[in-house]
């Protein structure tokens, strides 16, 4: 046993993976129970109703994210990677999700511990992830047999450029619910308590994903976190976004719902292009993005738009008669959302099957490093 005292050390690397941020295990070194593993996990963030002082958590969804990485059997697959959303505040991890920025840091991590072999110039690693039981392919940028960390690619939300690593999705139509539109329409109306009526969109692609006008819930669409993470804001998302996940049969009628509990569906507000002032005081102009739209993830904004959210937005407005087609032009394959913190651009390649949409591929460029290396140290007991 390697063991520090009265502490067990246990392997891991704290990394960056777009806007995201948690620690990547091999699952040799983790327990083998489930319940044992996921314990040990919220321990190491530190997750309990104090917070998370006492662990690597920041206290915040984008910083309590980990990656499980192993060999997989899967035919032309490299790995595979598990992704856990640890709660911030309880001993839950939340595997009915996934995240496309933690699969850019999962690549590298492939390509730096030797899991897959290296090809000079572009090293491209098949994932096989679990959550959606689809394929990932992250291309990481090398030479001379290492990573190429340097680079002019930026992303909102990050500070600095890197080298591009390329995030695509391919055919992750259907990973939860089995059809990329579950409800079989492009529209549903959801009656909230007060009798009002909302529109929505509701797709399956990464994660389930409901889109709904701003101006449905009293937003002009540019609000930023201030605004949006107000208590009555958030309320009446989390109404839609319950009554939603009912609708496809996510959970159940008198079954207890909260974002800690139940992470998806997740739900983007979105508008027309417009122009505003983000989060850093940066002016987004309307003529260089497409939409505007705001993620909301475990009750509240996310600074940066999620990677498999603008993988779900991009594929929806590419579907004729769905709210986020209505704002758009025709005819684009990449669509560049406004979100709180500046802009992403998402490239997709949609195809029409008889009744329903295929999403062929679906890709967001990233960047990512490794921030820390070595052991985990936790106590004994923990391990068994």
């Amino acid at each position: 046993m390697n063991i520090h005292g009265q502490l067990y050390k246990l392997p891991s690397v704290l990394m960056r993976g777009g806007t995201s941020k948690g620690l990547i295990f091999k699952d040799m070194d983790l327990p083998k129970d489930d319940k044992d593993r996921d314990y040990v996990i919220t321990k190491i963030y530190g997750s309990s109703k104090n917070g998370q002082i006492d662990g690597i958590g920041g206290g915040t969804p984008l910083t309590s994210k980990v990656a499980i990485v192993g060999v997989t059997d899967k035919p032309e697959c490299d790995i595979y990677y598990t992704f856990g959303q640890v709660s911030t505040n309880s001993q839950n991890i939340d595997y009915n999700v996934t995240c496309g920025n933690m699969a850019s840091a999962v690549g590298l991590f492939a390509v730096e511990e030797g899991l897959v072999k290296i090809n000079e110039g572009m090293t491209r690693v098949r994932i096989y992830n679990t959550n959606t039981k689809r394929v990932m392919e992250v291309e990481v940028p090398v030479k001379d047999g290492h990573v190429i960390y340097e680079g002019d690619f930026s992303i909102a939300g990050v500070s600095g450029t890197g080298s591009c690593i390329m995030v695509n999705f391919l055919d992750f139509g259907g990973s939860y619910t089995g059809d990329l539109l579950p409800t079989g329409n492009v529209v549903d109306i959801i009656q909230l308590e007060d009798g009002s009526m909302v529109e929505v969109t509701i797709i399956d692609v990464g994660n389930i994903l409901v889109f709904l006008h701003a101006s449905d819930i009293g937003l002009k669409g540019i609000e930023l976190s201030g605004e949006i993470n107000q208590p009555s804001v958030q309320k009446r998302i989390e109404e839609v976004r319950v009554k939603c996940g009912r609708l496809i049969g996510l959970f159940q009628e008198g079954e207890v719902v909260t974002p800690e509990t139940h992470a998806l569906p997740k739900v983007a507000i979105i508008s027309p292009a417009t122009e505003y002032t983000d989060e850093n005081g940066e002016v987004v102009k309307s003529d260089n993005i497409d939409i505007v739209a705001r993620y909301i993830a475990m009750g509240t904004l996310h600074r940066a738009f999620a990677v498999s959210g603008a993988i779900g937005l991009g594929t929806a407005c590419k579907i004729p008669g769905s709210l986020p087609h209505s704002l758009i032009s025709e005819g684009k394959d990449e669509i560049n959302i406004g979100h709180p913190t500046g802009t992403i651009l998402v490239h997709v390649s949609v195809r029409k099957e008889n009744s329903t949409y295929k999403l062929v591929r679906g890709g967001i460029g990233r960047t990512a490093r490794r921030i820390m290396e070595g052991h985990t140290l936790i106590p004994i007991e923990l391990m068994g």
